[in-house]
């Protein structure tokens, strides 16, 4: 397994602190949410000397990939057009990024899951289909009215797996009160992506090993699919300010995620 963080937990950094700071505590990828403020990566990344092509280049020539690019997406929406899918799918392939992450979303109000399920799904499935076709994937993540691996794996198995696949944020369905090996059974084979996160009660966020999200045996499971893909330590210090800041929660990070790796007999990738 291989470790990656999101820029979510370092909003205000350019590109020359999010480099330093993935050589300097061994993080072998970054995954893109915000640039130096702002989360519309479409826009941040145009007004970068060279666009995103040369803000790929400076990552390549460190050896740190971009390993997935997050979009605000929310499937559910009835506003939401494929083309707001379709733009981020050329930013991520000019980025190098091989998934790009979207939002199921919630129910809308006085609608059923039922017909909110197959409207998110439709969008999935047609996303999935142009992702495919050039080369990416796109990753539903467990989150809000999807947010344990049941309602995840309900919505794929609607939209058809061609192109699509799962994030796994590891809080969320702990939160739902999913065990590890029931998450891993419903999305495992579907997961390509992993968020790593630890909180108490369900919502307060901690630092990992702080909280109460069952990391140990989640990793544990992953090891039993033979996931090798990025664990990426996802920490919402631009939607909770409160939070300690970067240049403490990314080593703290890095030396839990490798130390557990250790224990467990898991190799790094």
């Amino acid at each position: 397994m291989r470790l990656a963080f999101s820029t979510l937990g370092c909003p205000e950094w350019g590109i020359d602190q999010i480099l330093e700071a993935a050589r300097m505590h061994g993080y072998d990828g970054v995954e893109l949410r915000f640039y130096q403020g702002s989360f519309d990566l479409p826009a941040a990344l145009r007004a970068f000397p060279g666009g995103p092509r040369e803000f790929r280049r400076r990552f390549e020539r460190v050896g740190v990939a971009i390993c997935c690019l997050d979009s605000s997406v929310v499937l559910s929406k009835p506003d939401t057009s494929i083309a707001d899918g379709e733009q981020m799918i050329d930013l991520a392939l000019a980025l190098g990024a091989p998934y790009l992450r979207v939002f199921g979303g919630d129910v809308p109000e006085n609608e059923s899951r039922e017909s909110c399920q197959k409207r998110a799904a439709d969008k999935l499935a047609r996303l999935g289909q142009r992702a495919v076709q050039r080369g990416i994937r796109i990753l539903l993540e467990t989150h809000d009215a999807f947010s344990s691996g049941a309602q995840v794996a309900a919505l794929l198995a609607a939209a058809g797996d061609r192109g699509a696949g799962a994030i796994w944020d590891v809080h969320h369905p702990a939160a739902m009160g999913e065990t590890p090996a029931q998450t891993a059974r419903l999305i495992g084979k579907h997961t390509y992506h992993v968020h790593v996160k630890d909180g108490k009660g369900g919502d307060k966020l901690a630092l990992l090993g702080d909280g109460d999200v069952p990391l140990k045996e989640i990793l544990g499971e992953l090891h039993k699919l033979r996931y090798q893909g990025y664990l990426s330590f996802e920490w919402e210090k631009a939607w909770i300010p409160e939070l300690a800041g970067p240049e403490v929660a990314l080593p703290h990070a890095a030396r839990y995620l490798t130390n557990l790796l250790r224990e467990l007999g898991i190799p790094r990738a």
